[in-house]
């Protein structure tokens, strides 16, 4: 059974990586991918285990839902915010606060990935490849390599 907690801190860790923070920030800026989604792939690498396309189409789906709903309504909020309140006396705590709100639903959605995953049983695989099923050769070369 895969843990929620275990999967958020792993995702802190790997985003904090040298690079890593930049190169996902431009696979879901320029490219529409799911940070929460290649990180959650990453992590089932490292426990060598293995999804099918259609579990990571499913988990694609519900990021997917979850982003158009949720979290882009709440980027553009900041974002407005940003670009035309800062002016405003407490935008620091405000913008600290809509921060703090968007790292919640993120790791909101990271719980959501982790209970679709434990009804699905990923295969245990000594080599598994999972961002294959997600990213092109290309976009894979722009995550940091572990070091």
């Amino acid at each position: 059974m895969l843990d929620a907690a275990d999967f958020w801190t792993f995702a802190c860790a790997h985003y904090a990586r040298a690079g890593m923070q930049d190169a996902l920030l431009a696979l879901q800026d320029n490219e529409h991918k799911n940070i929460n989604l290649i990180l959650l792939l990453m992590y089932l690498d490292a426990r060598d285990l293995s999804l099918n396309v259609t579990q990571v189409q499913a988990l694609h789906g519900l990021c997917d839902t979850f982003d158009r709903t949720v979290l882009h309504p709440q980027r553009q909020i900041r974002r407005i915010l940003k670009q035309q309140h800062q002016h405003y006396k407490a935008y620091d705590e405000l913008r600290q606060h809509m921060l703090n709100a968007e790292l919640a639903q993120e790791k909101y959605q990271q719980a959501m990935l982790i209970d679709y995953l434990n009804q699905q049983a990923p295969q245990q695989n000594p080599h598994p490849d999972n961002l294959a099923h997600y990213l092109t050769p290309t976009q894979r070369l722009t995550i940091p390599a572990k070091t």
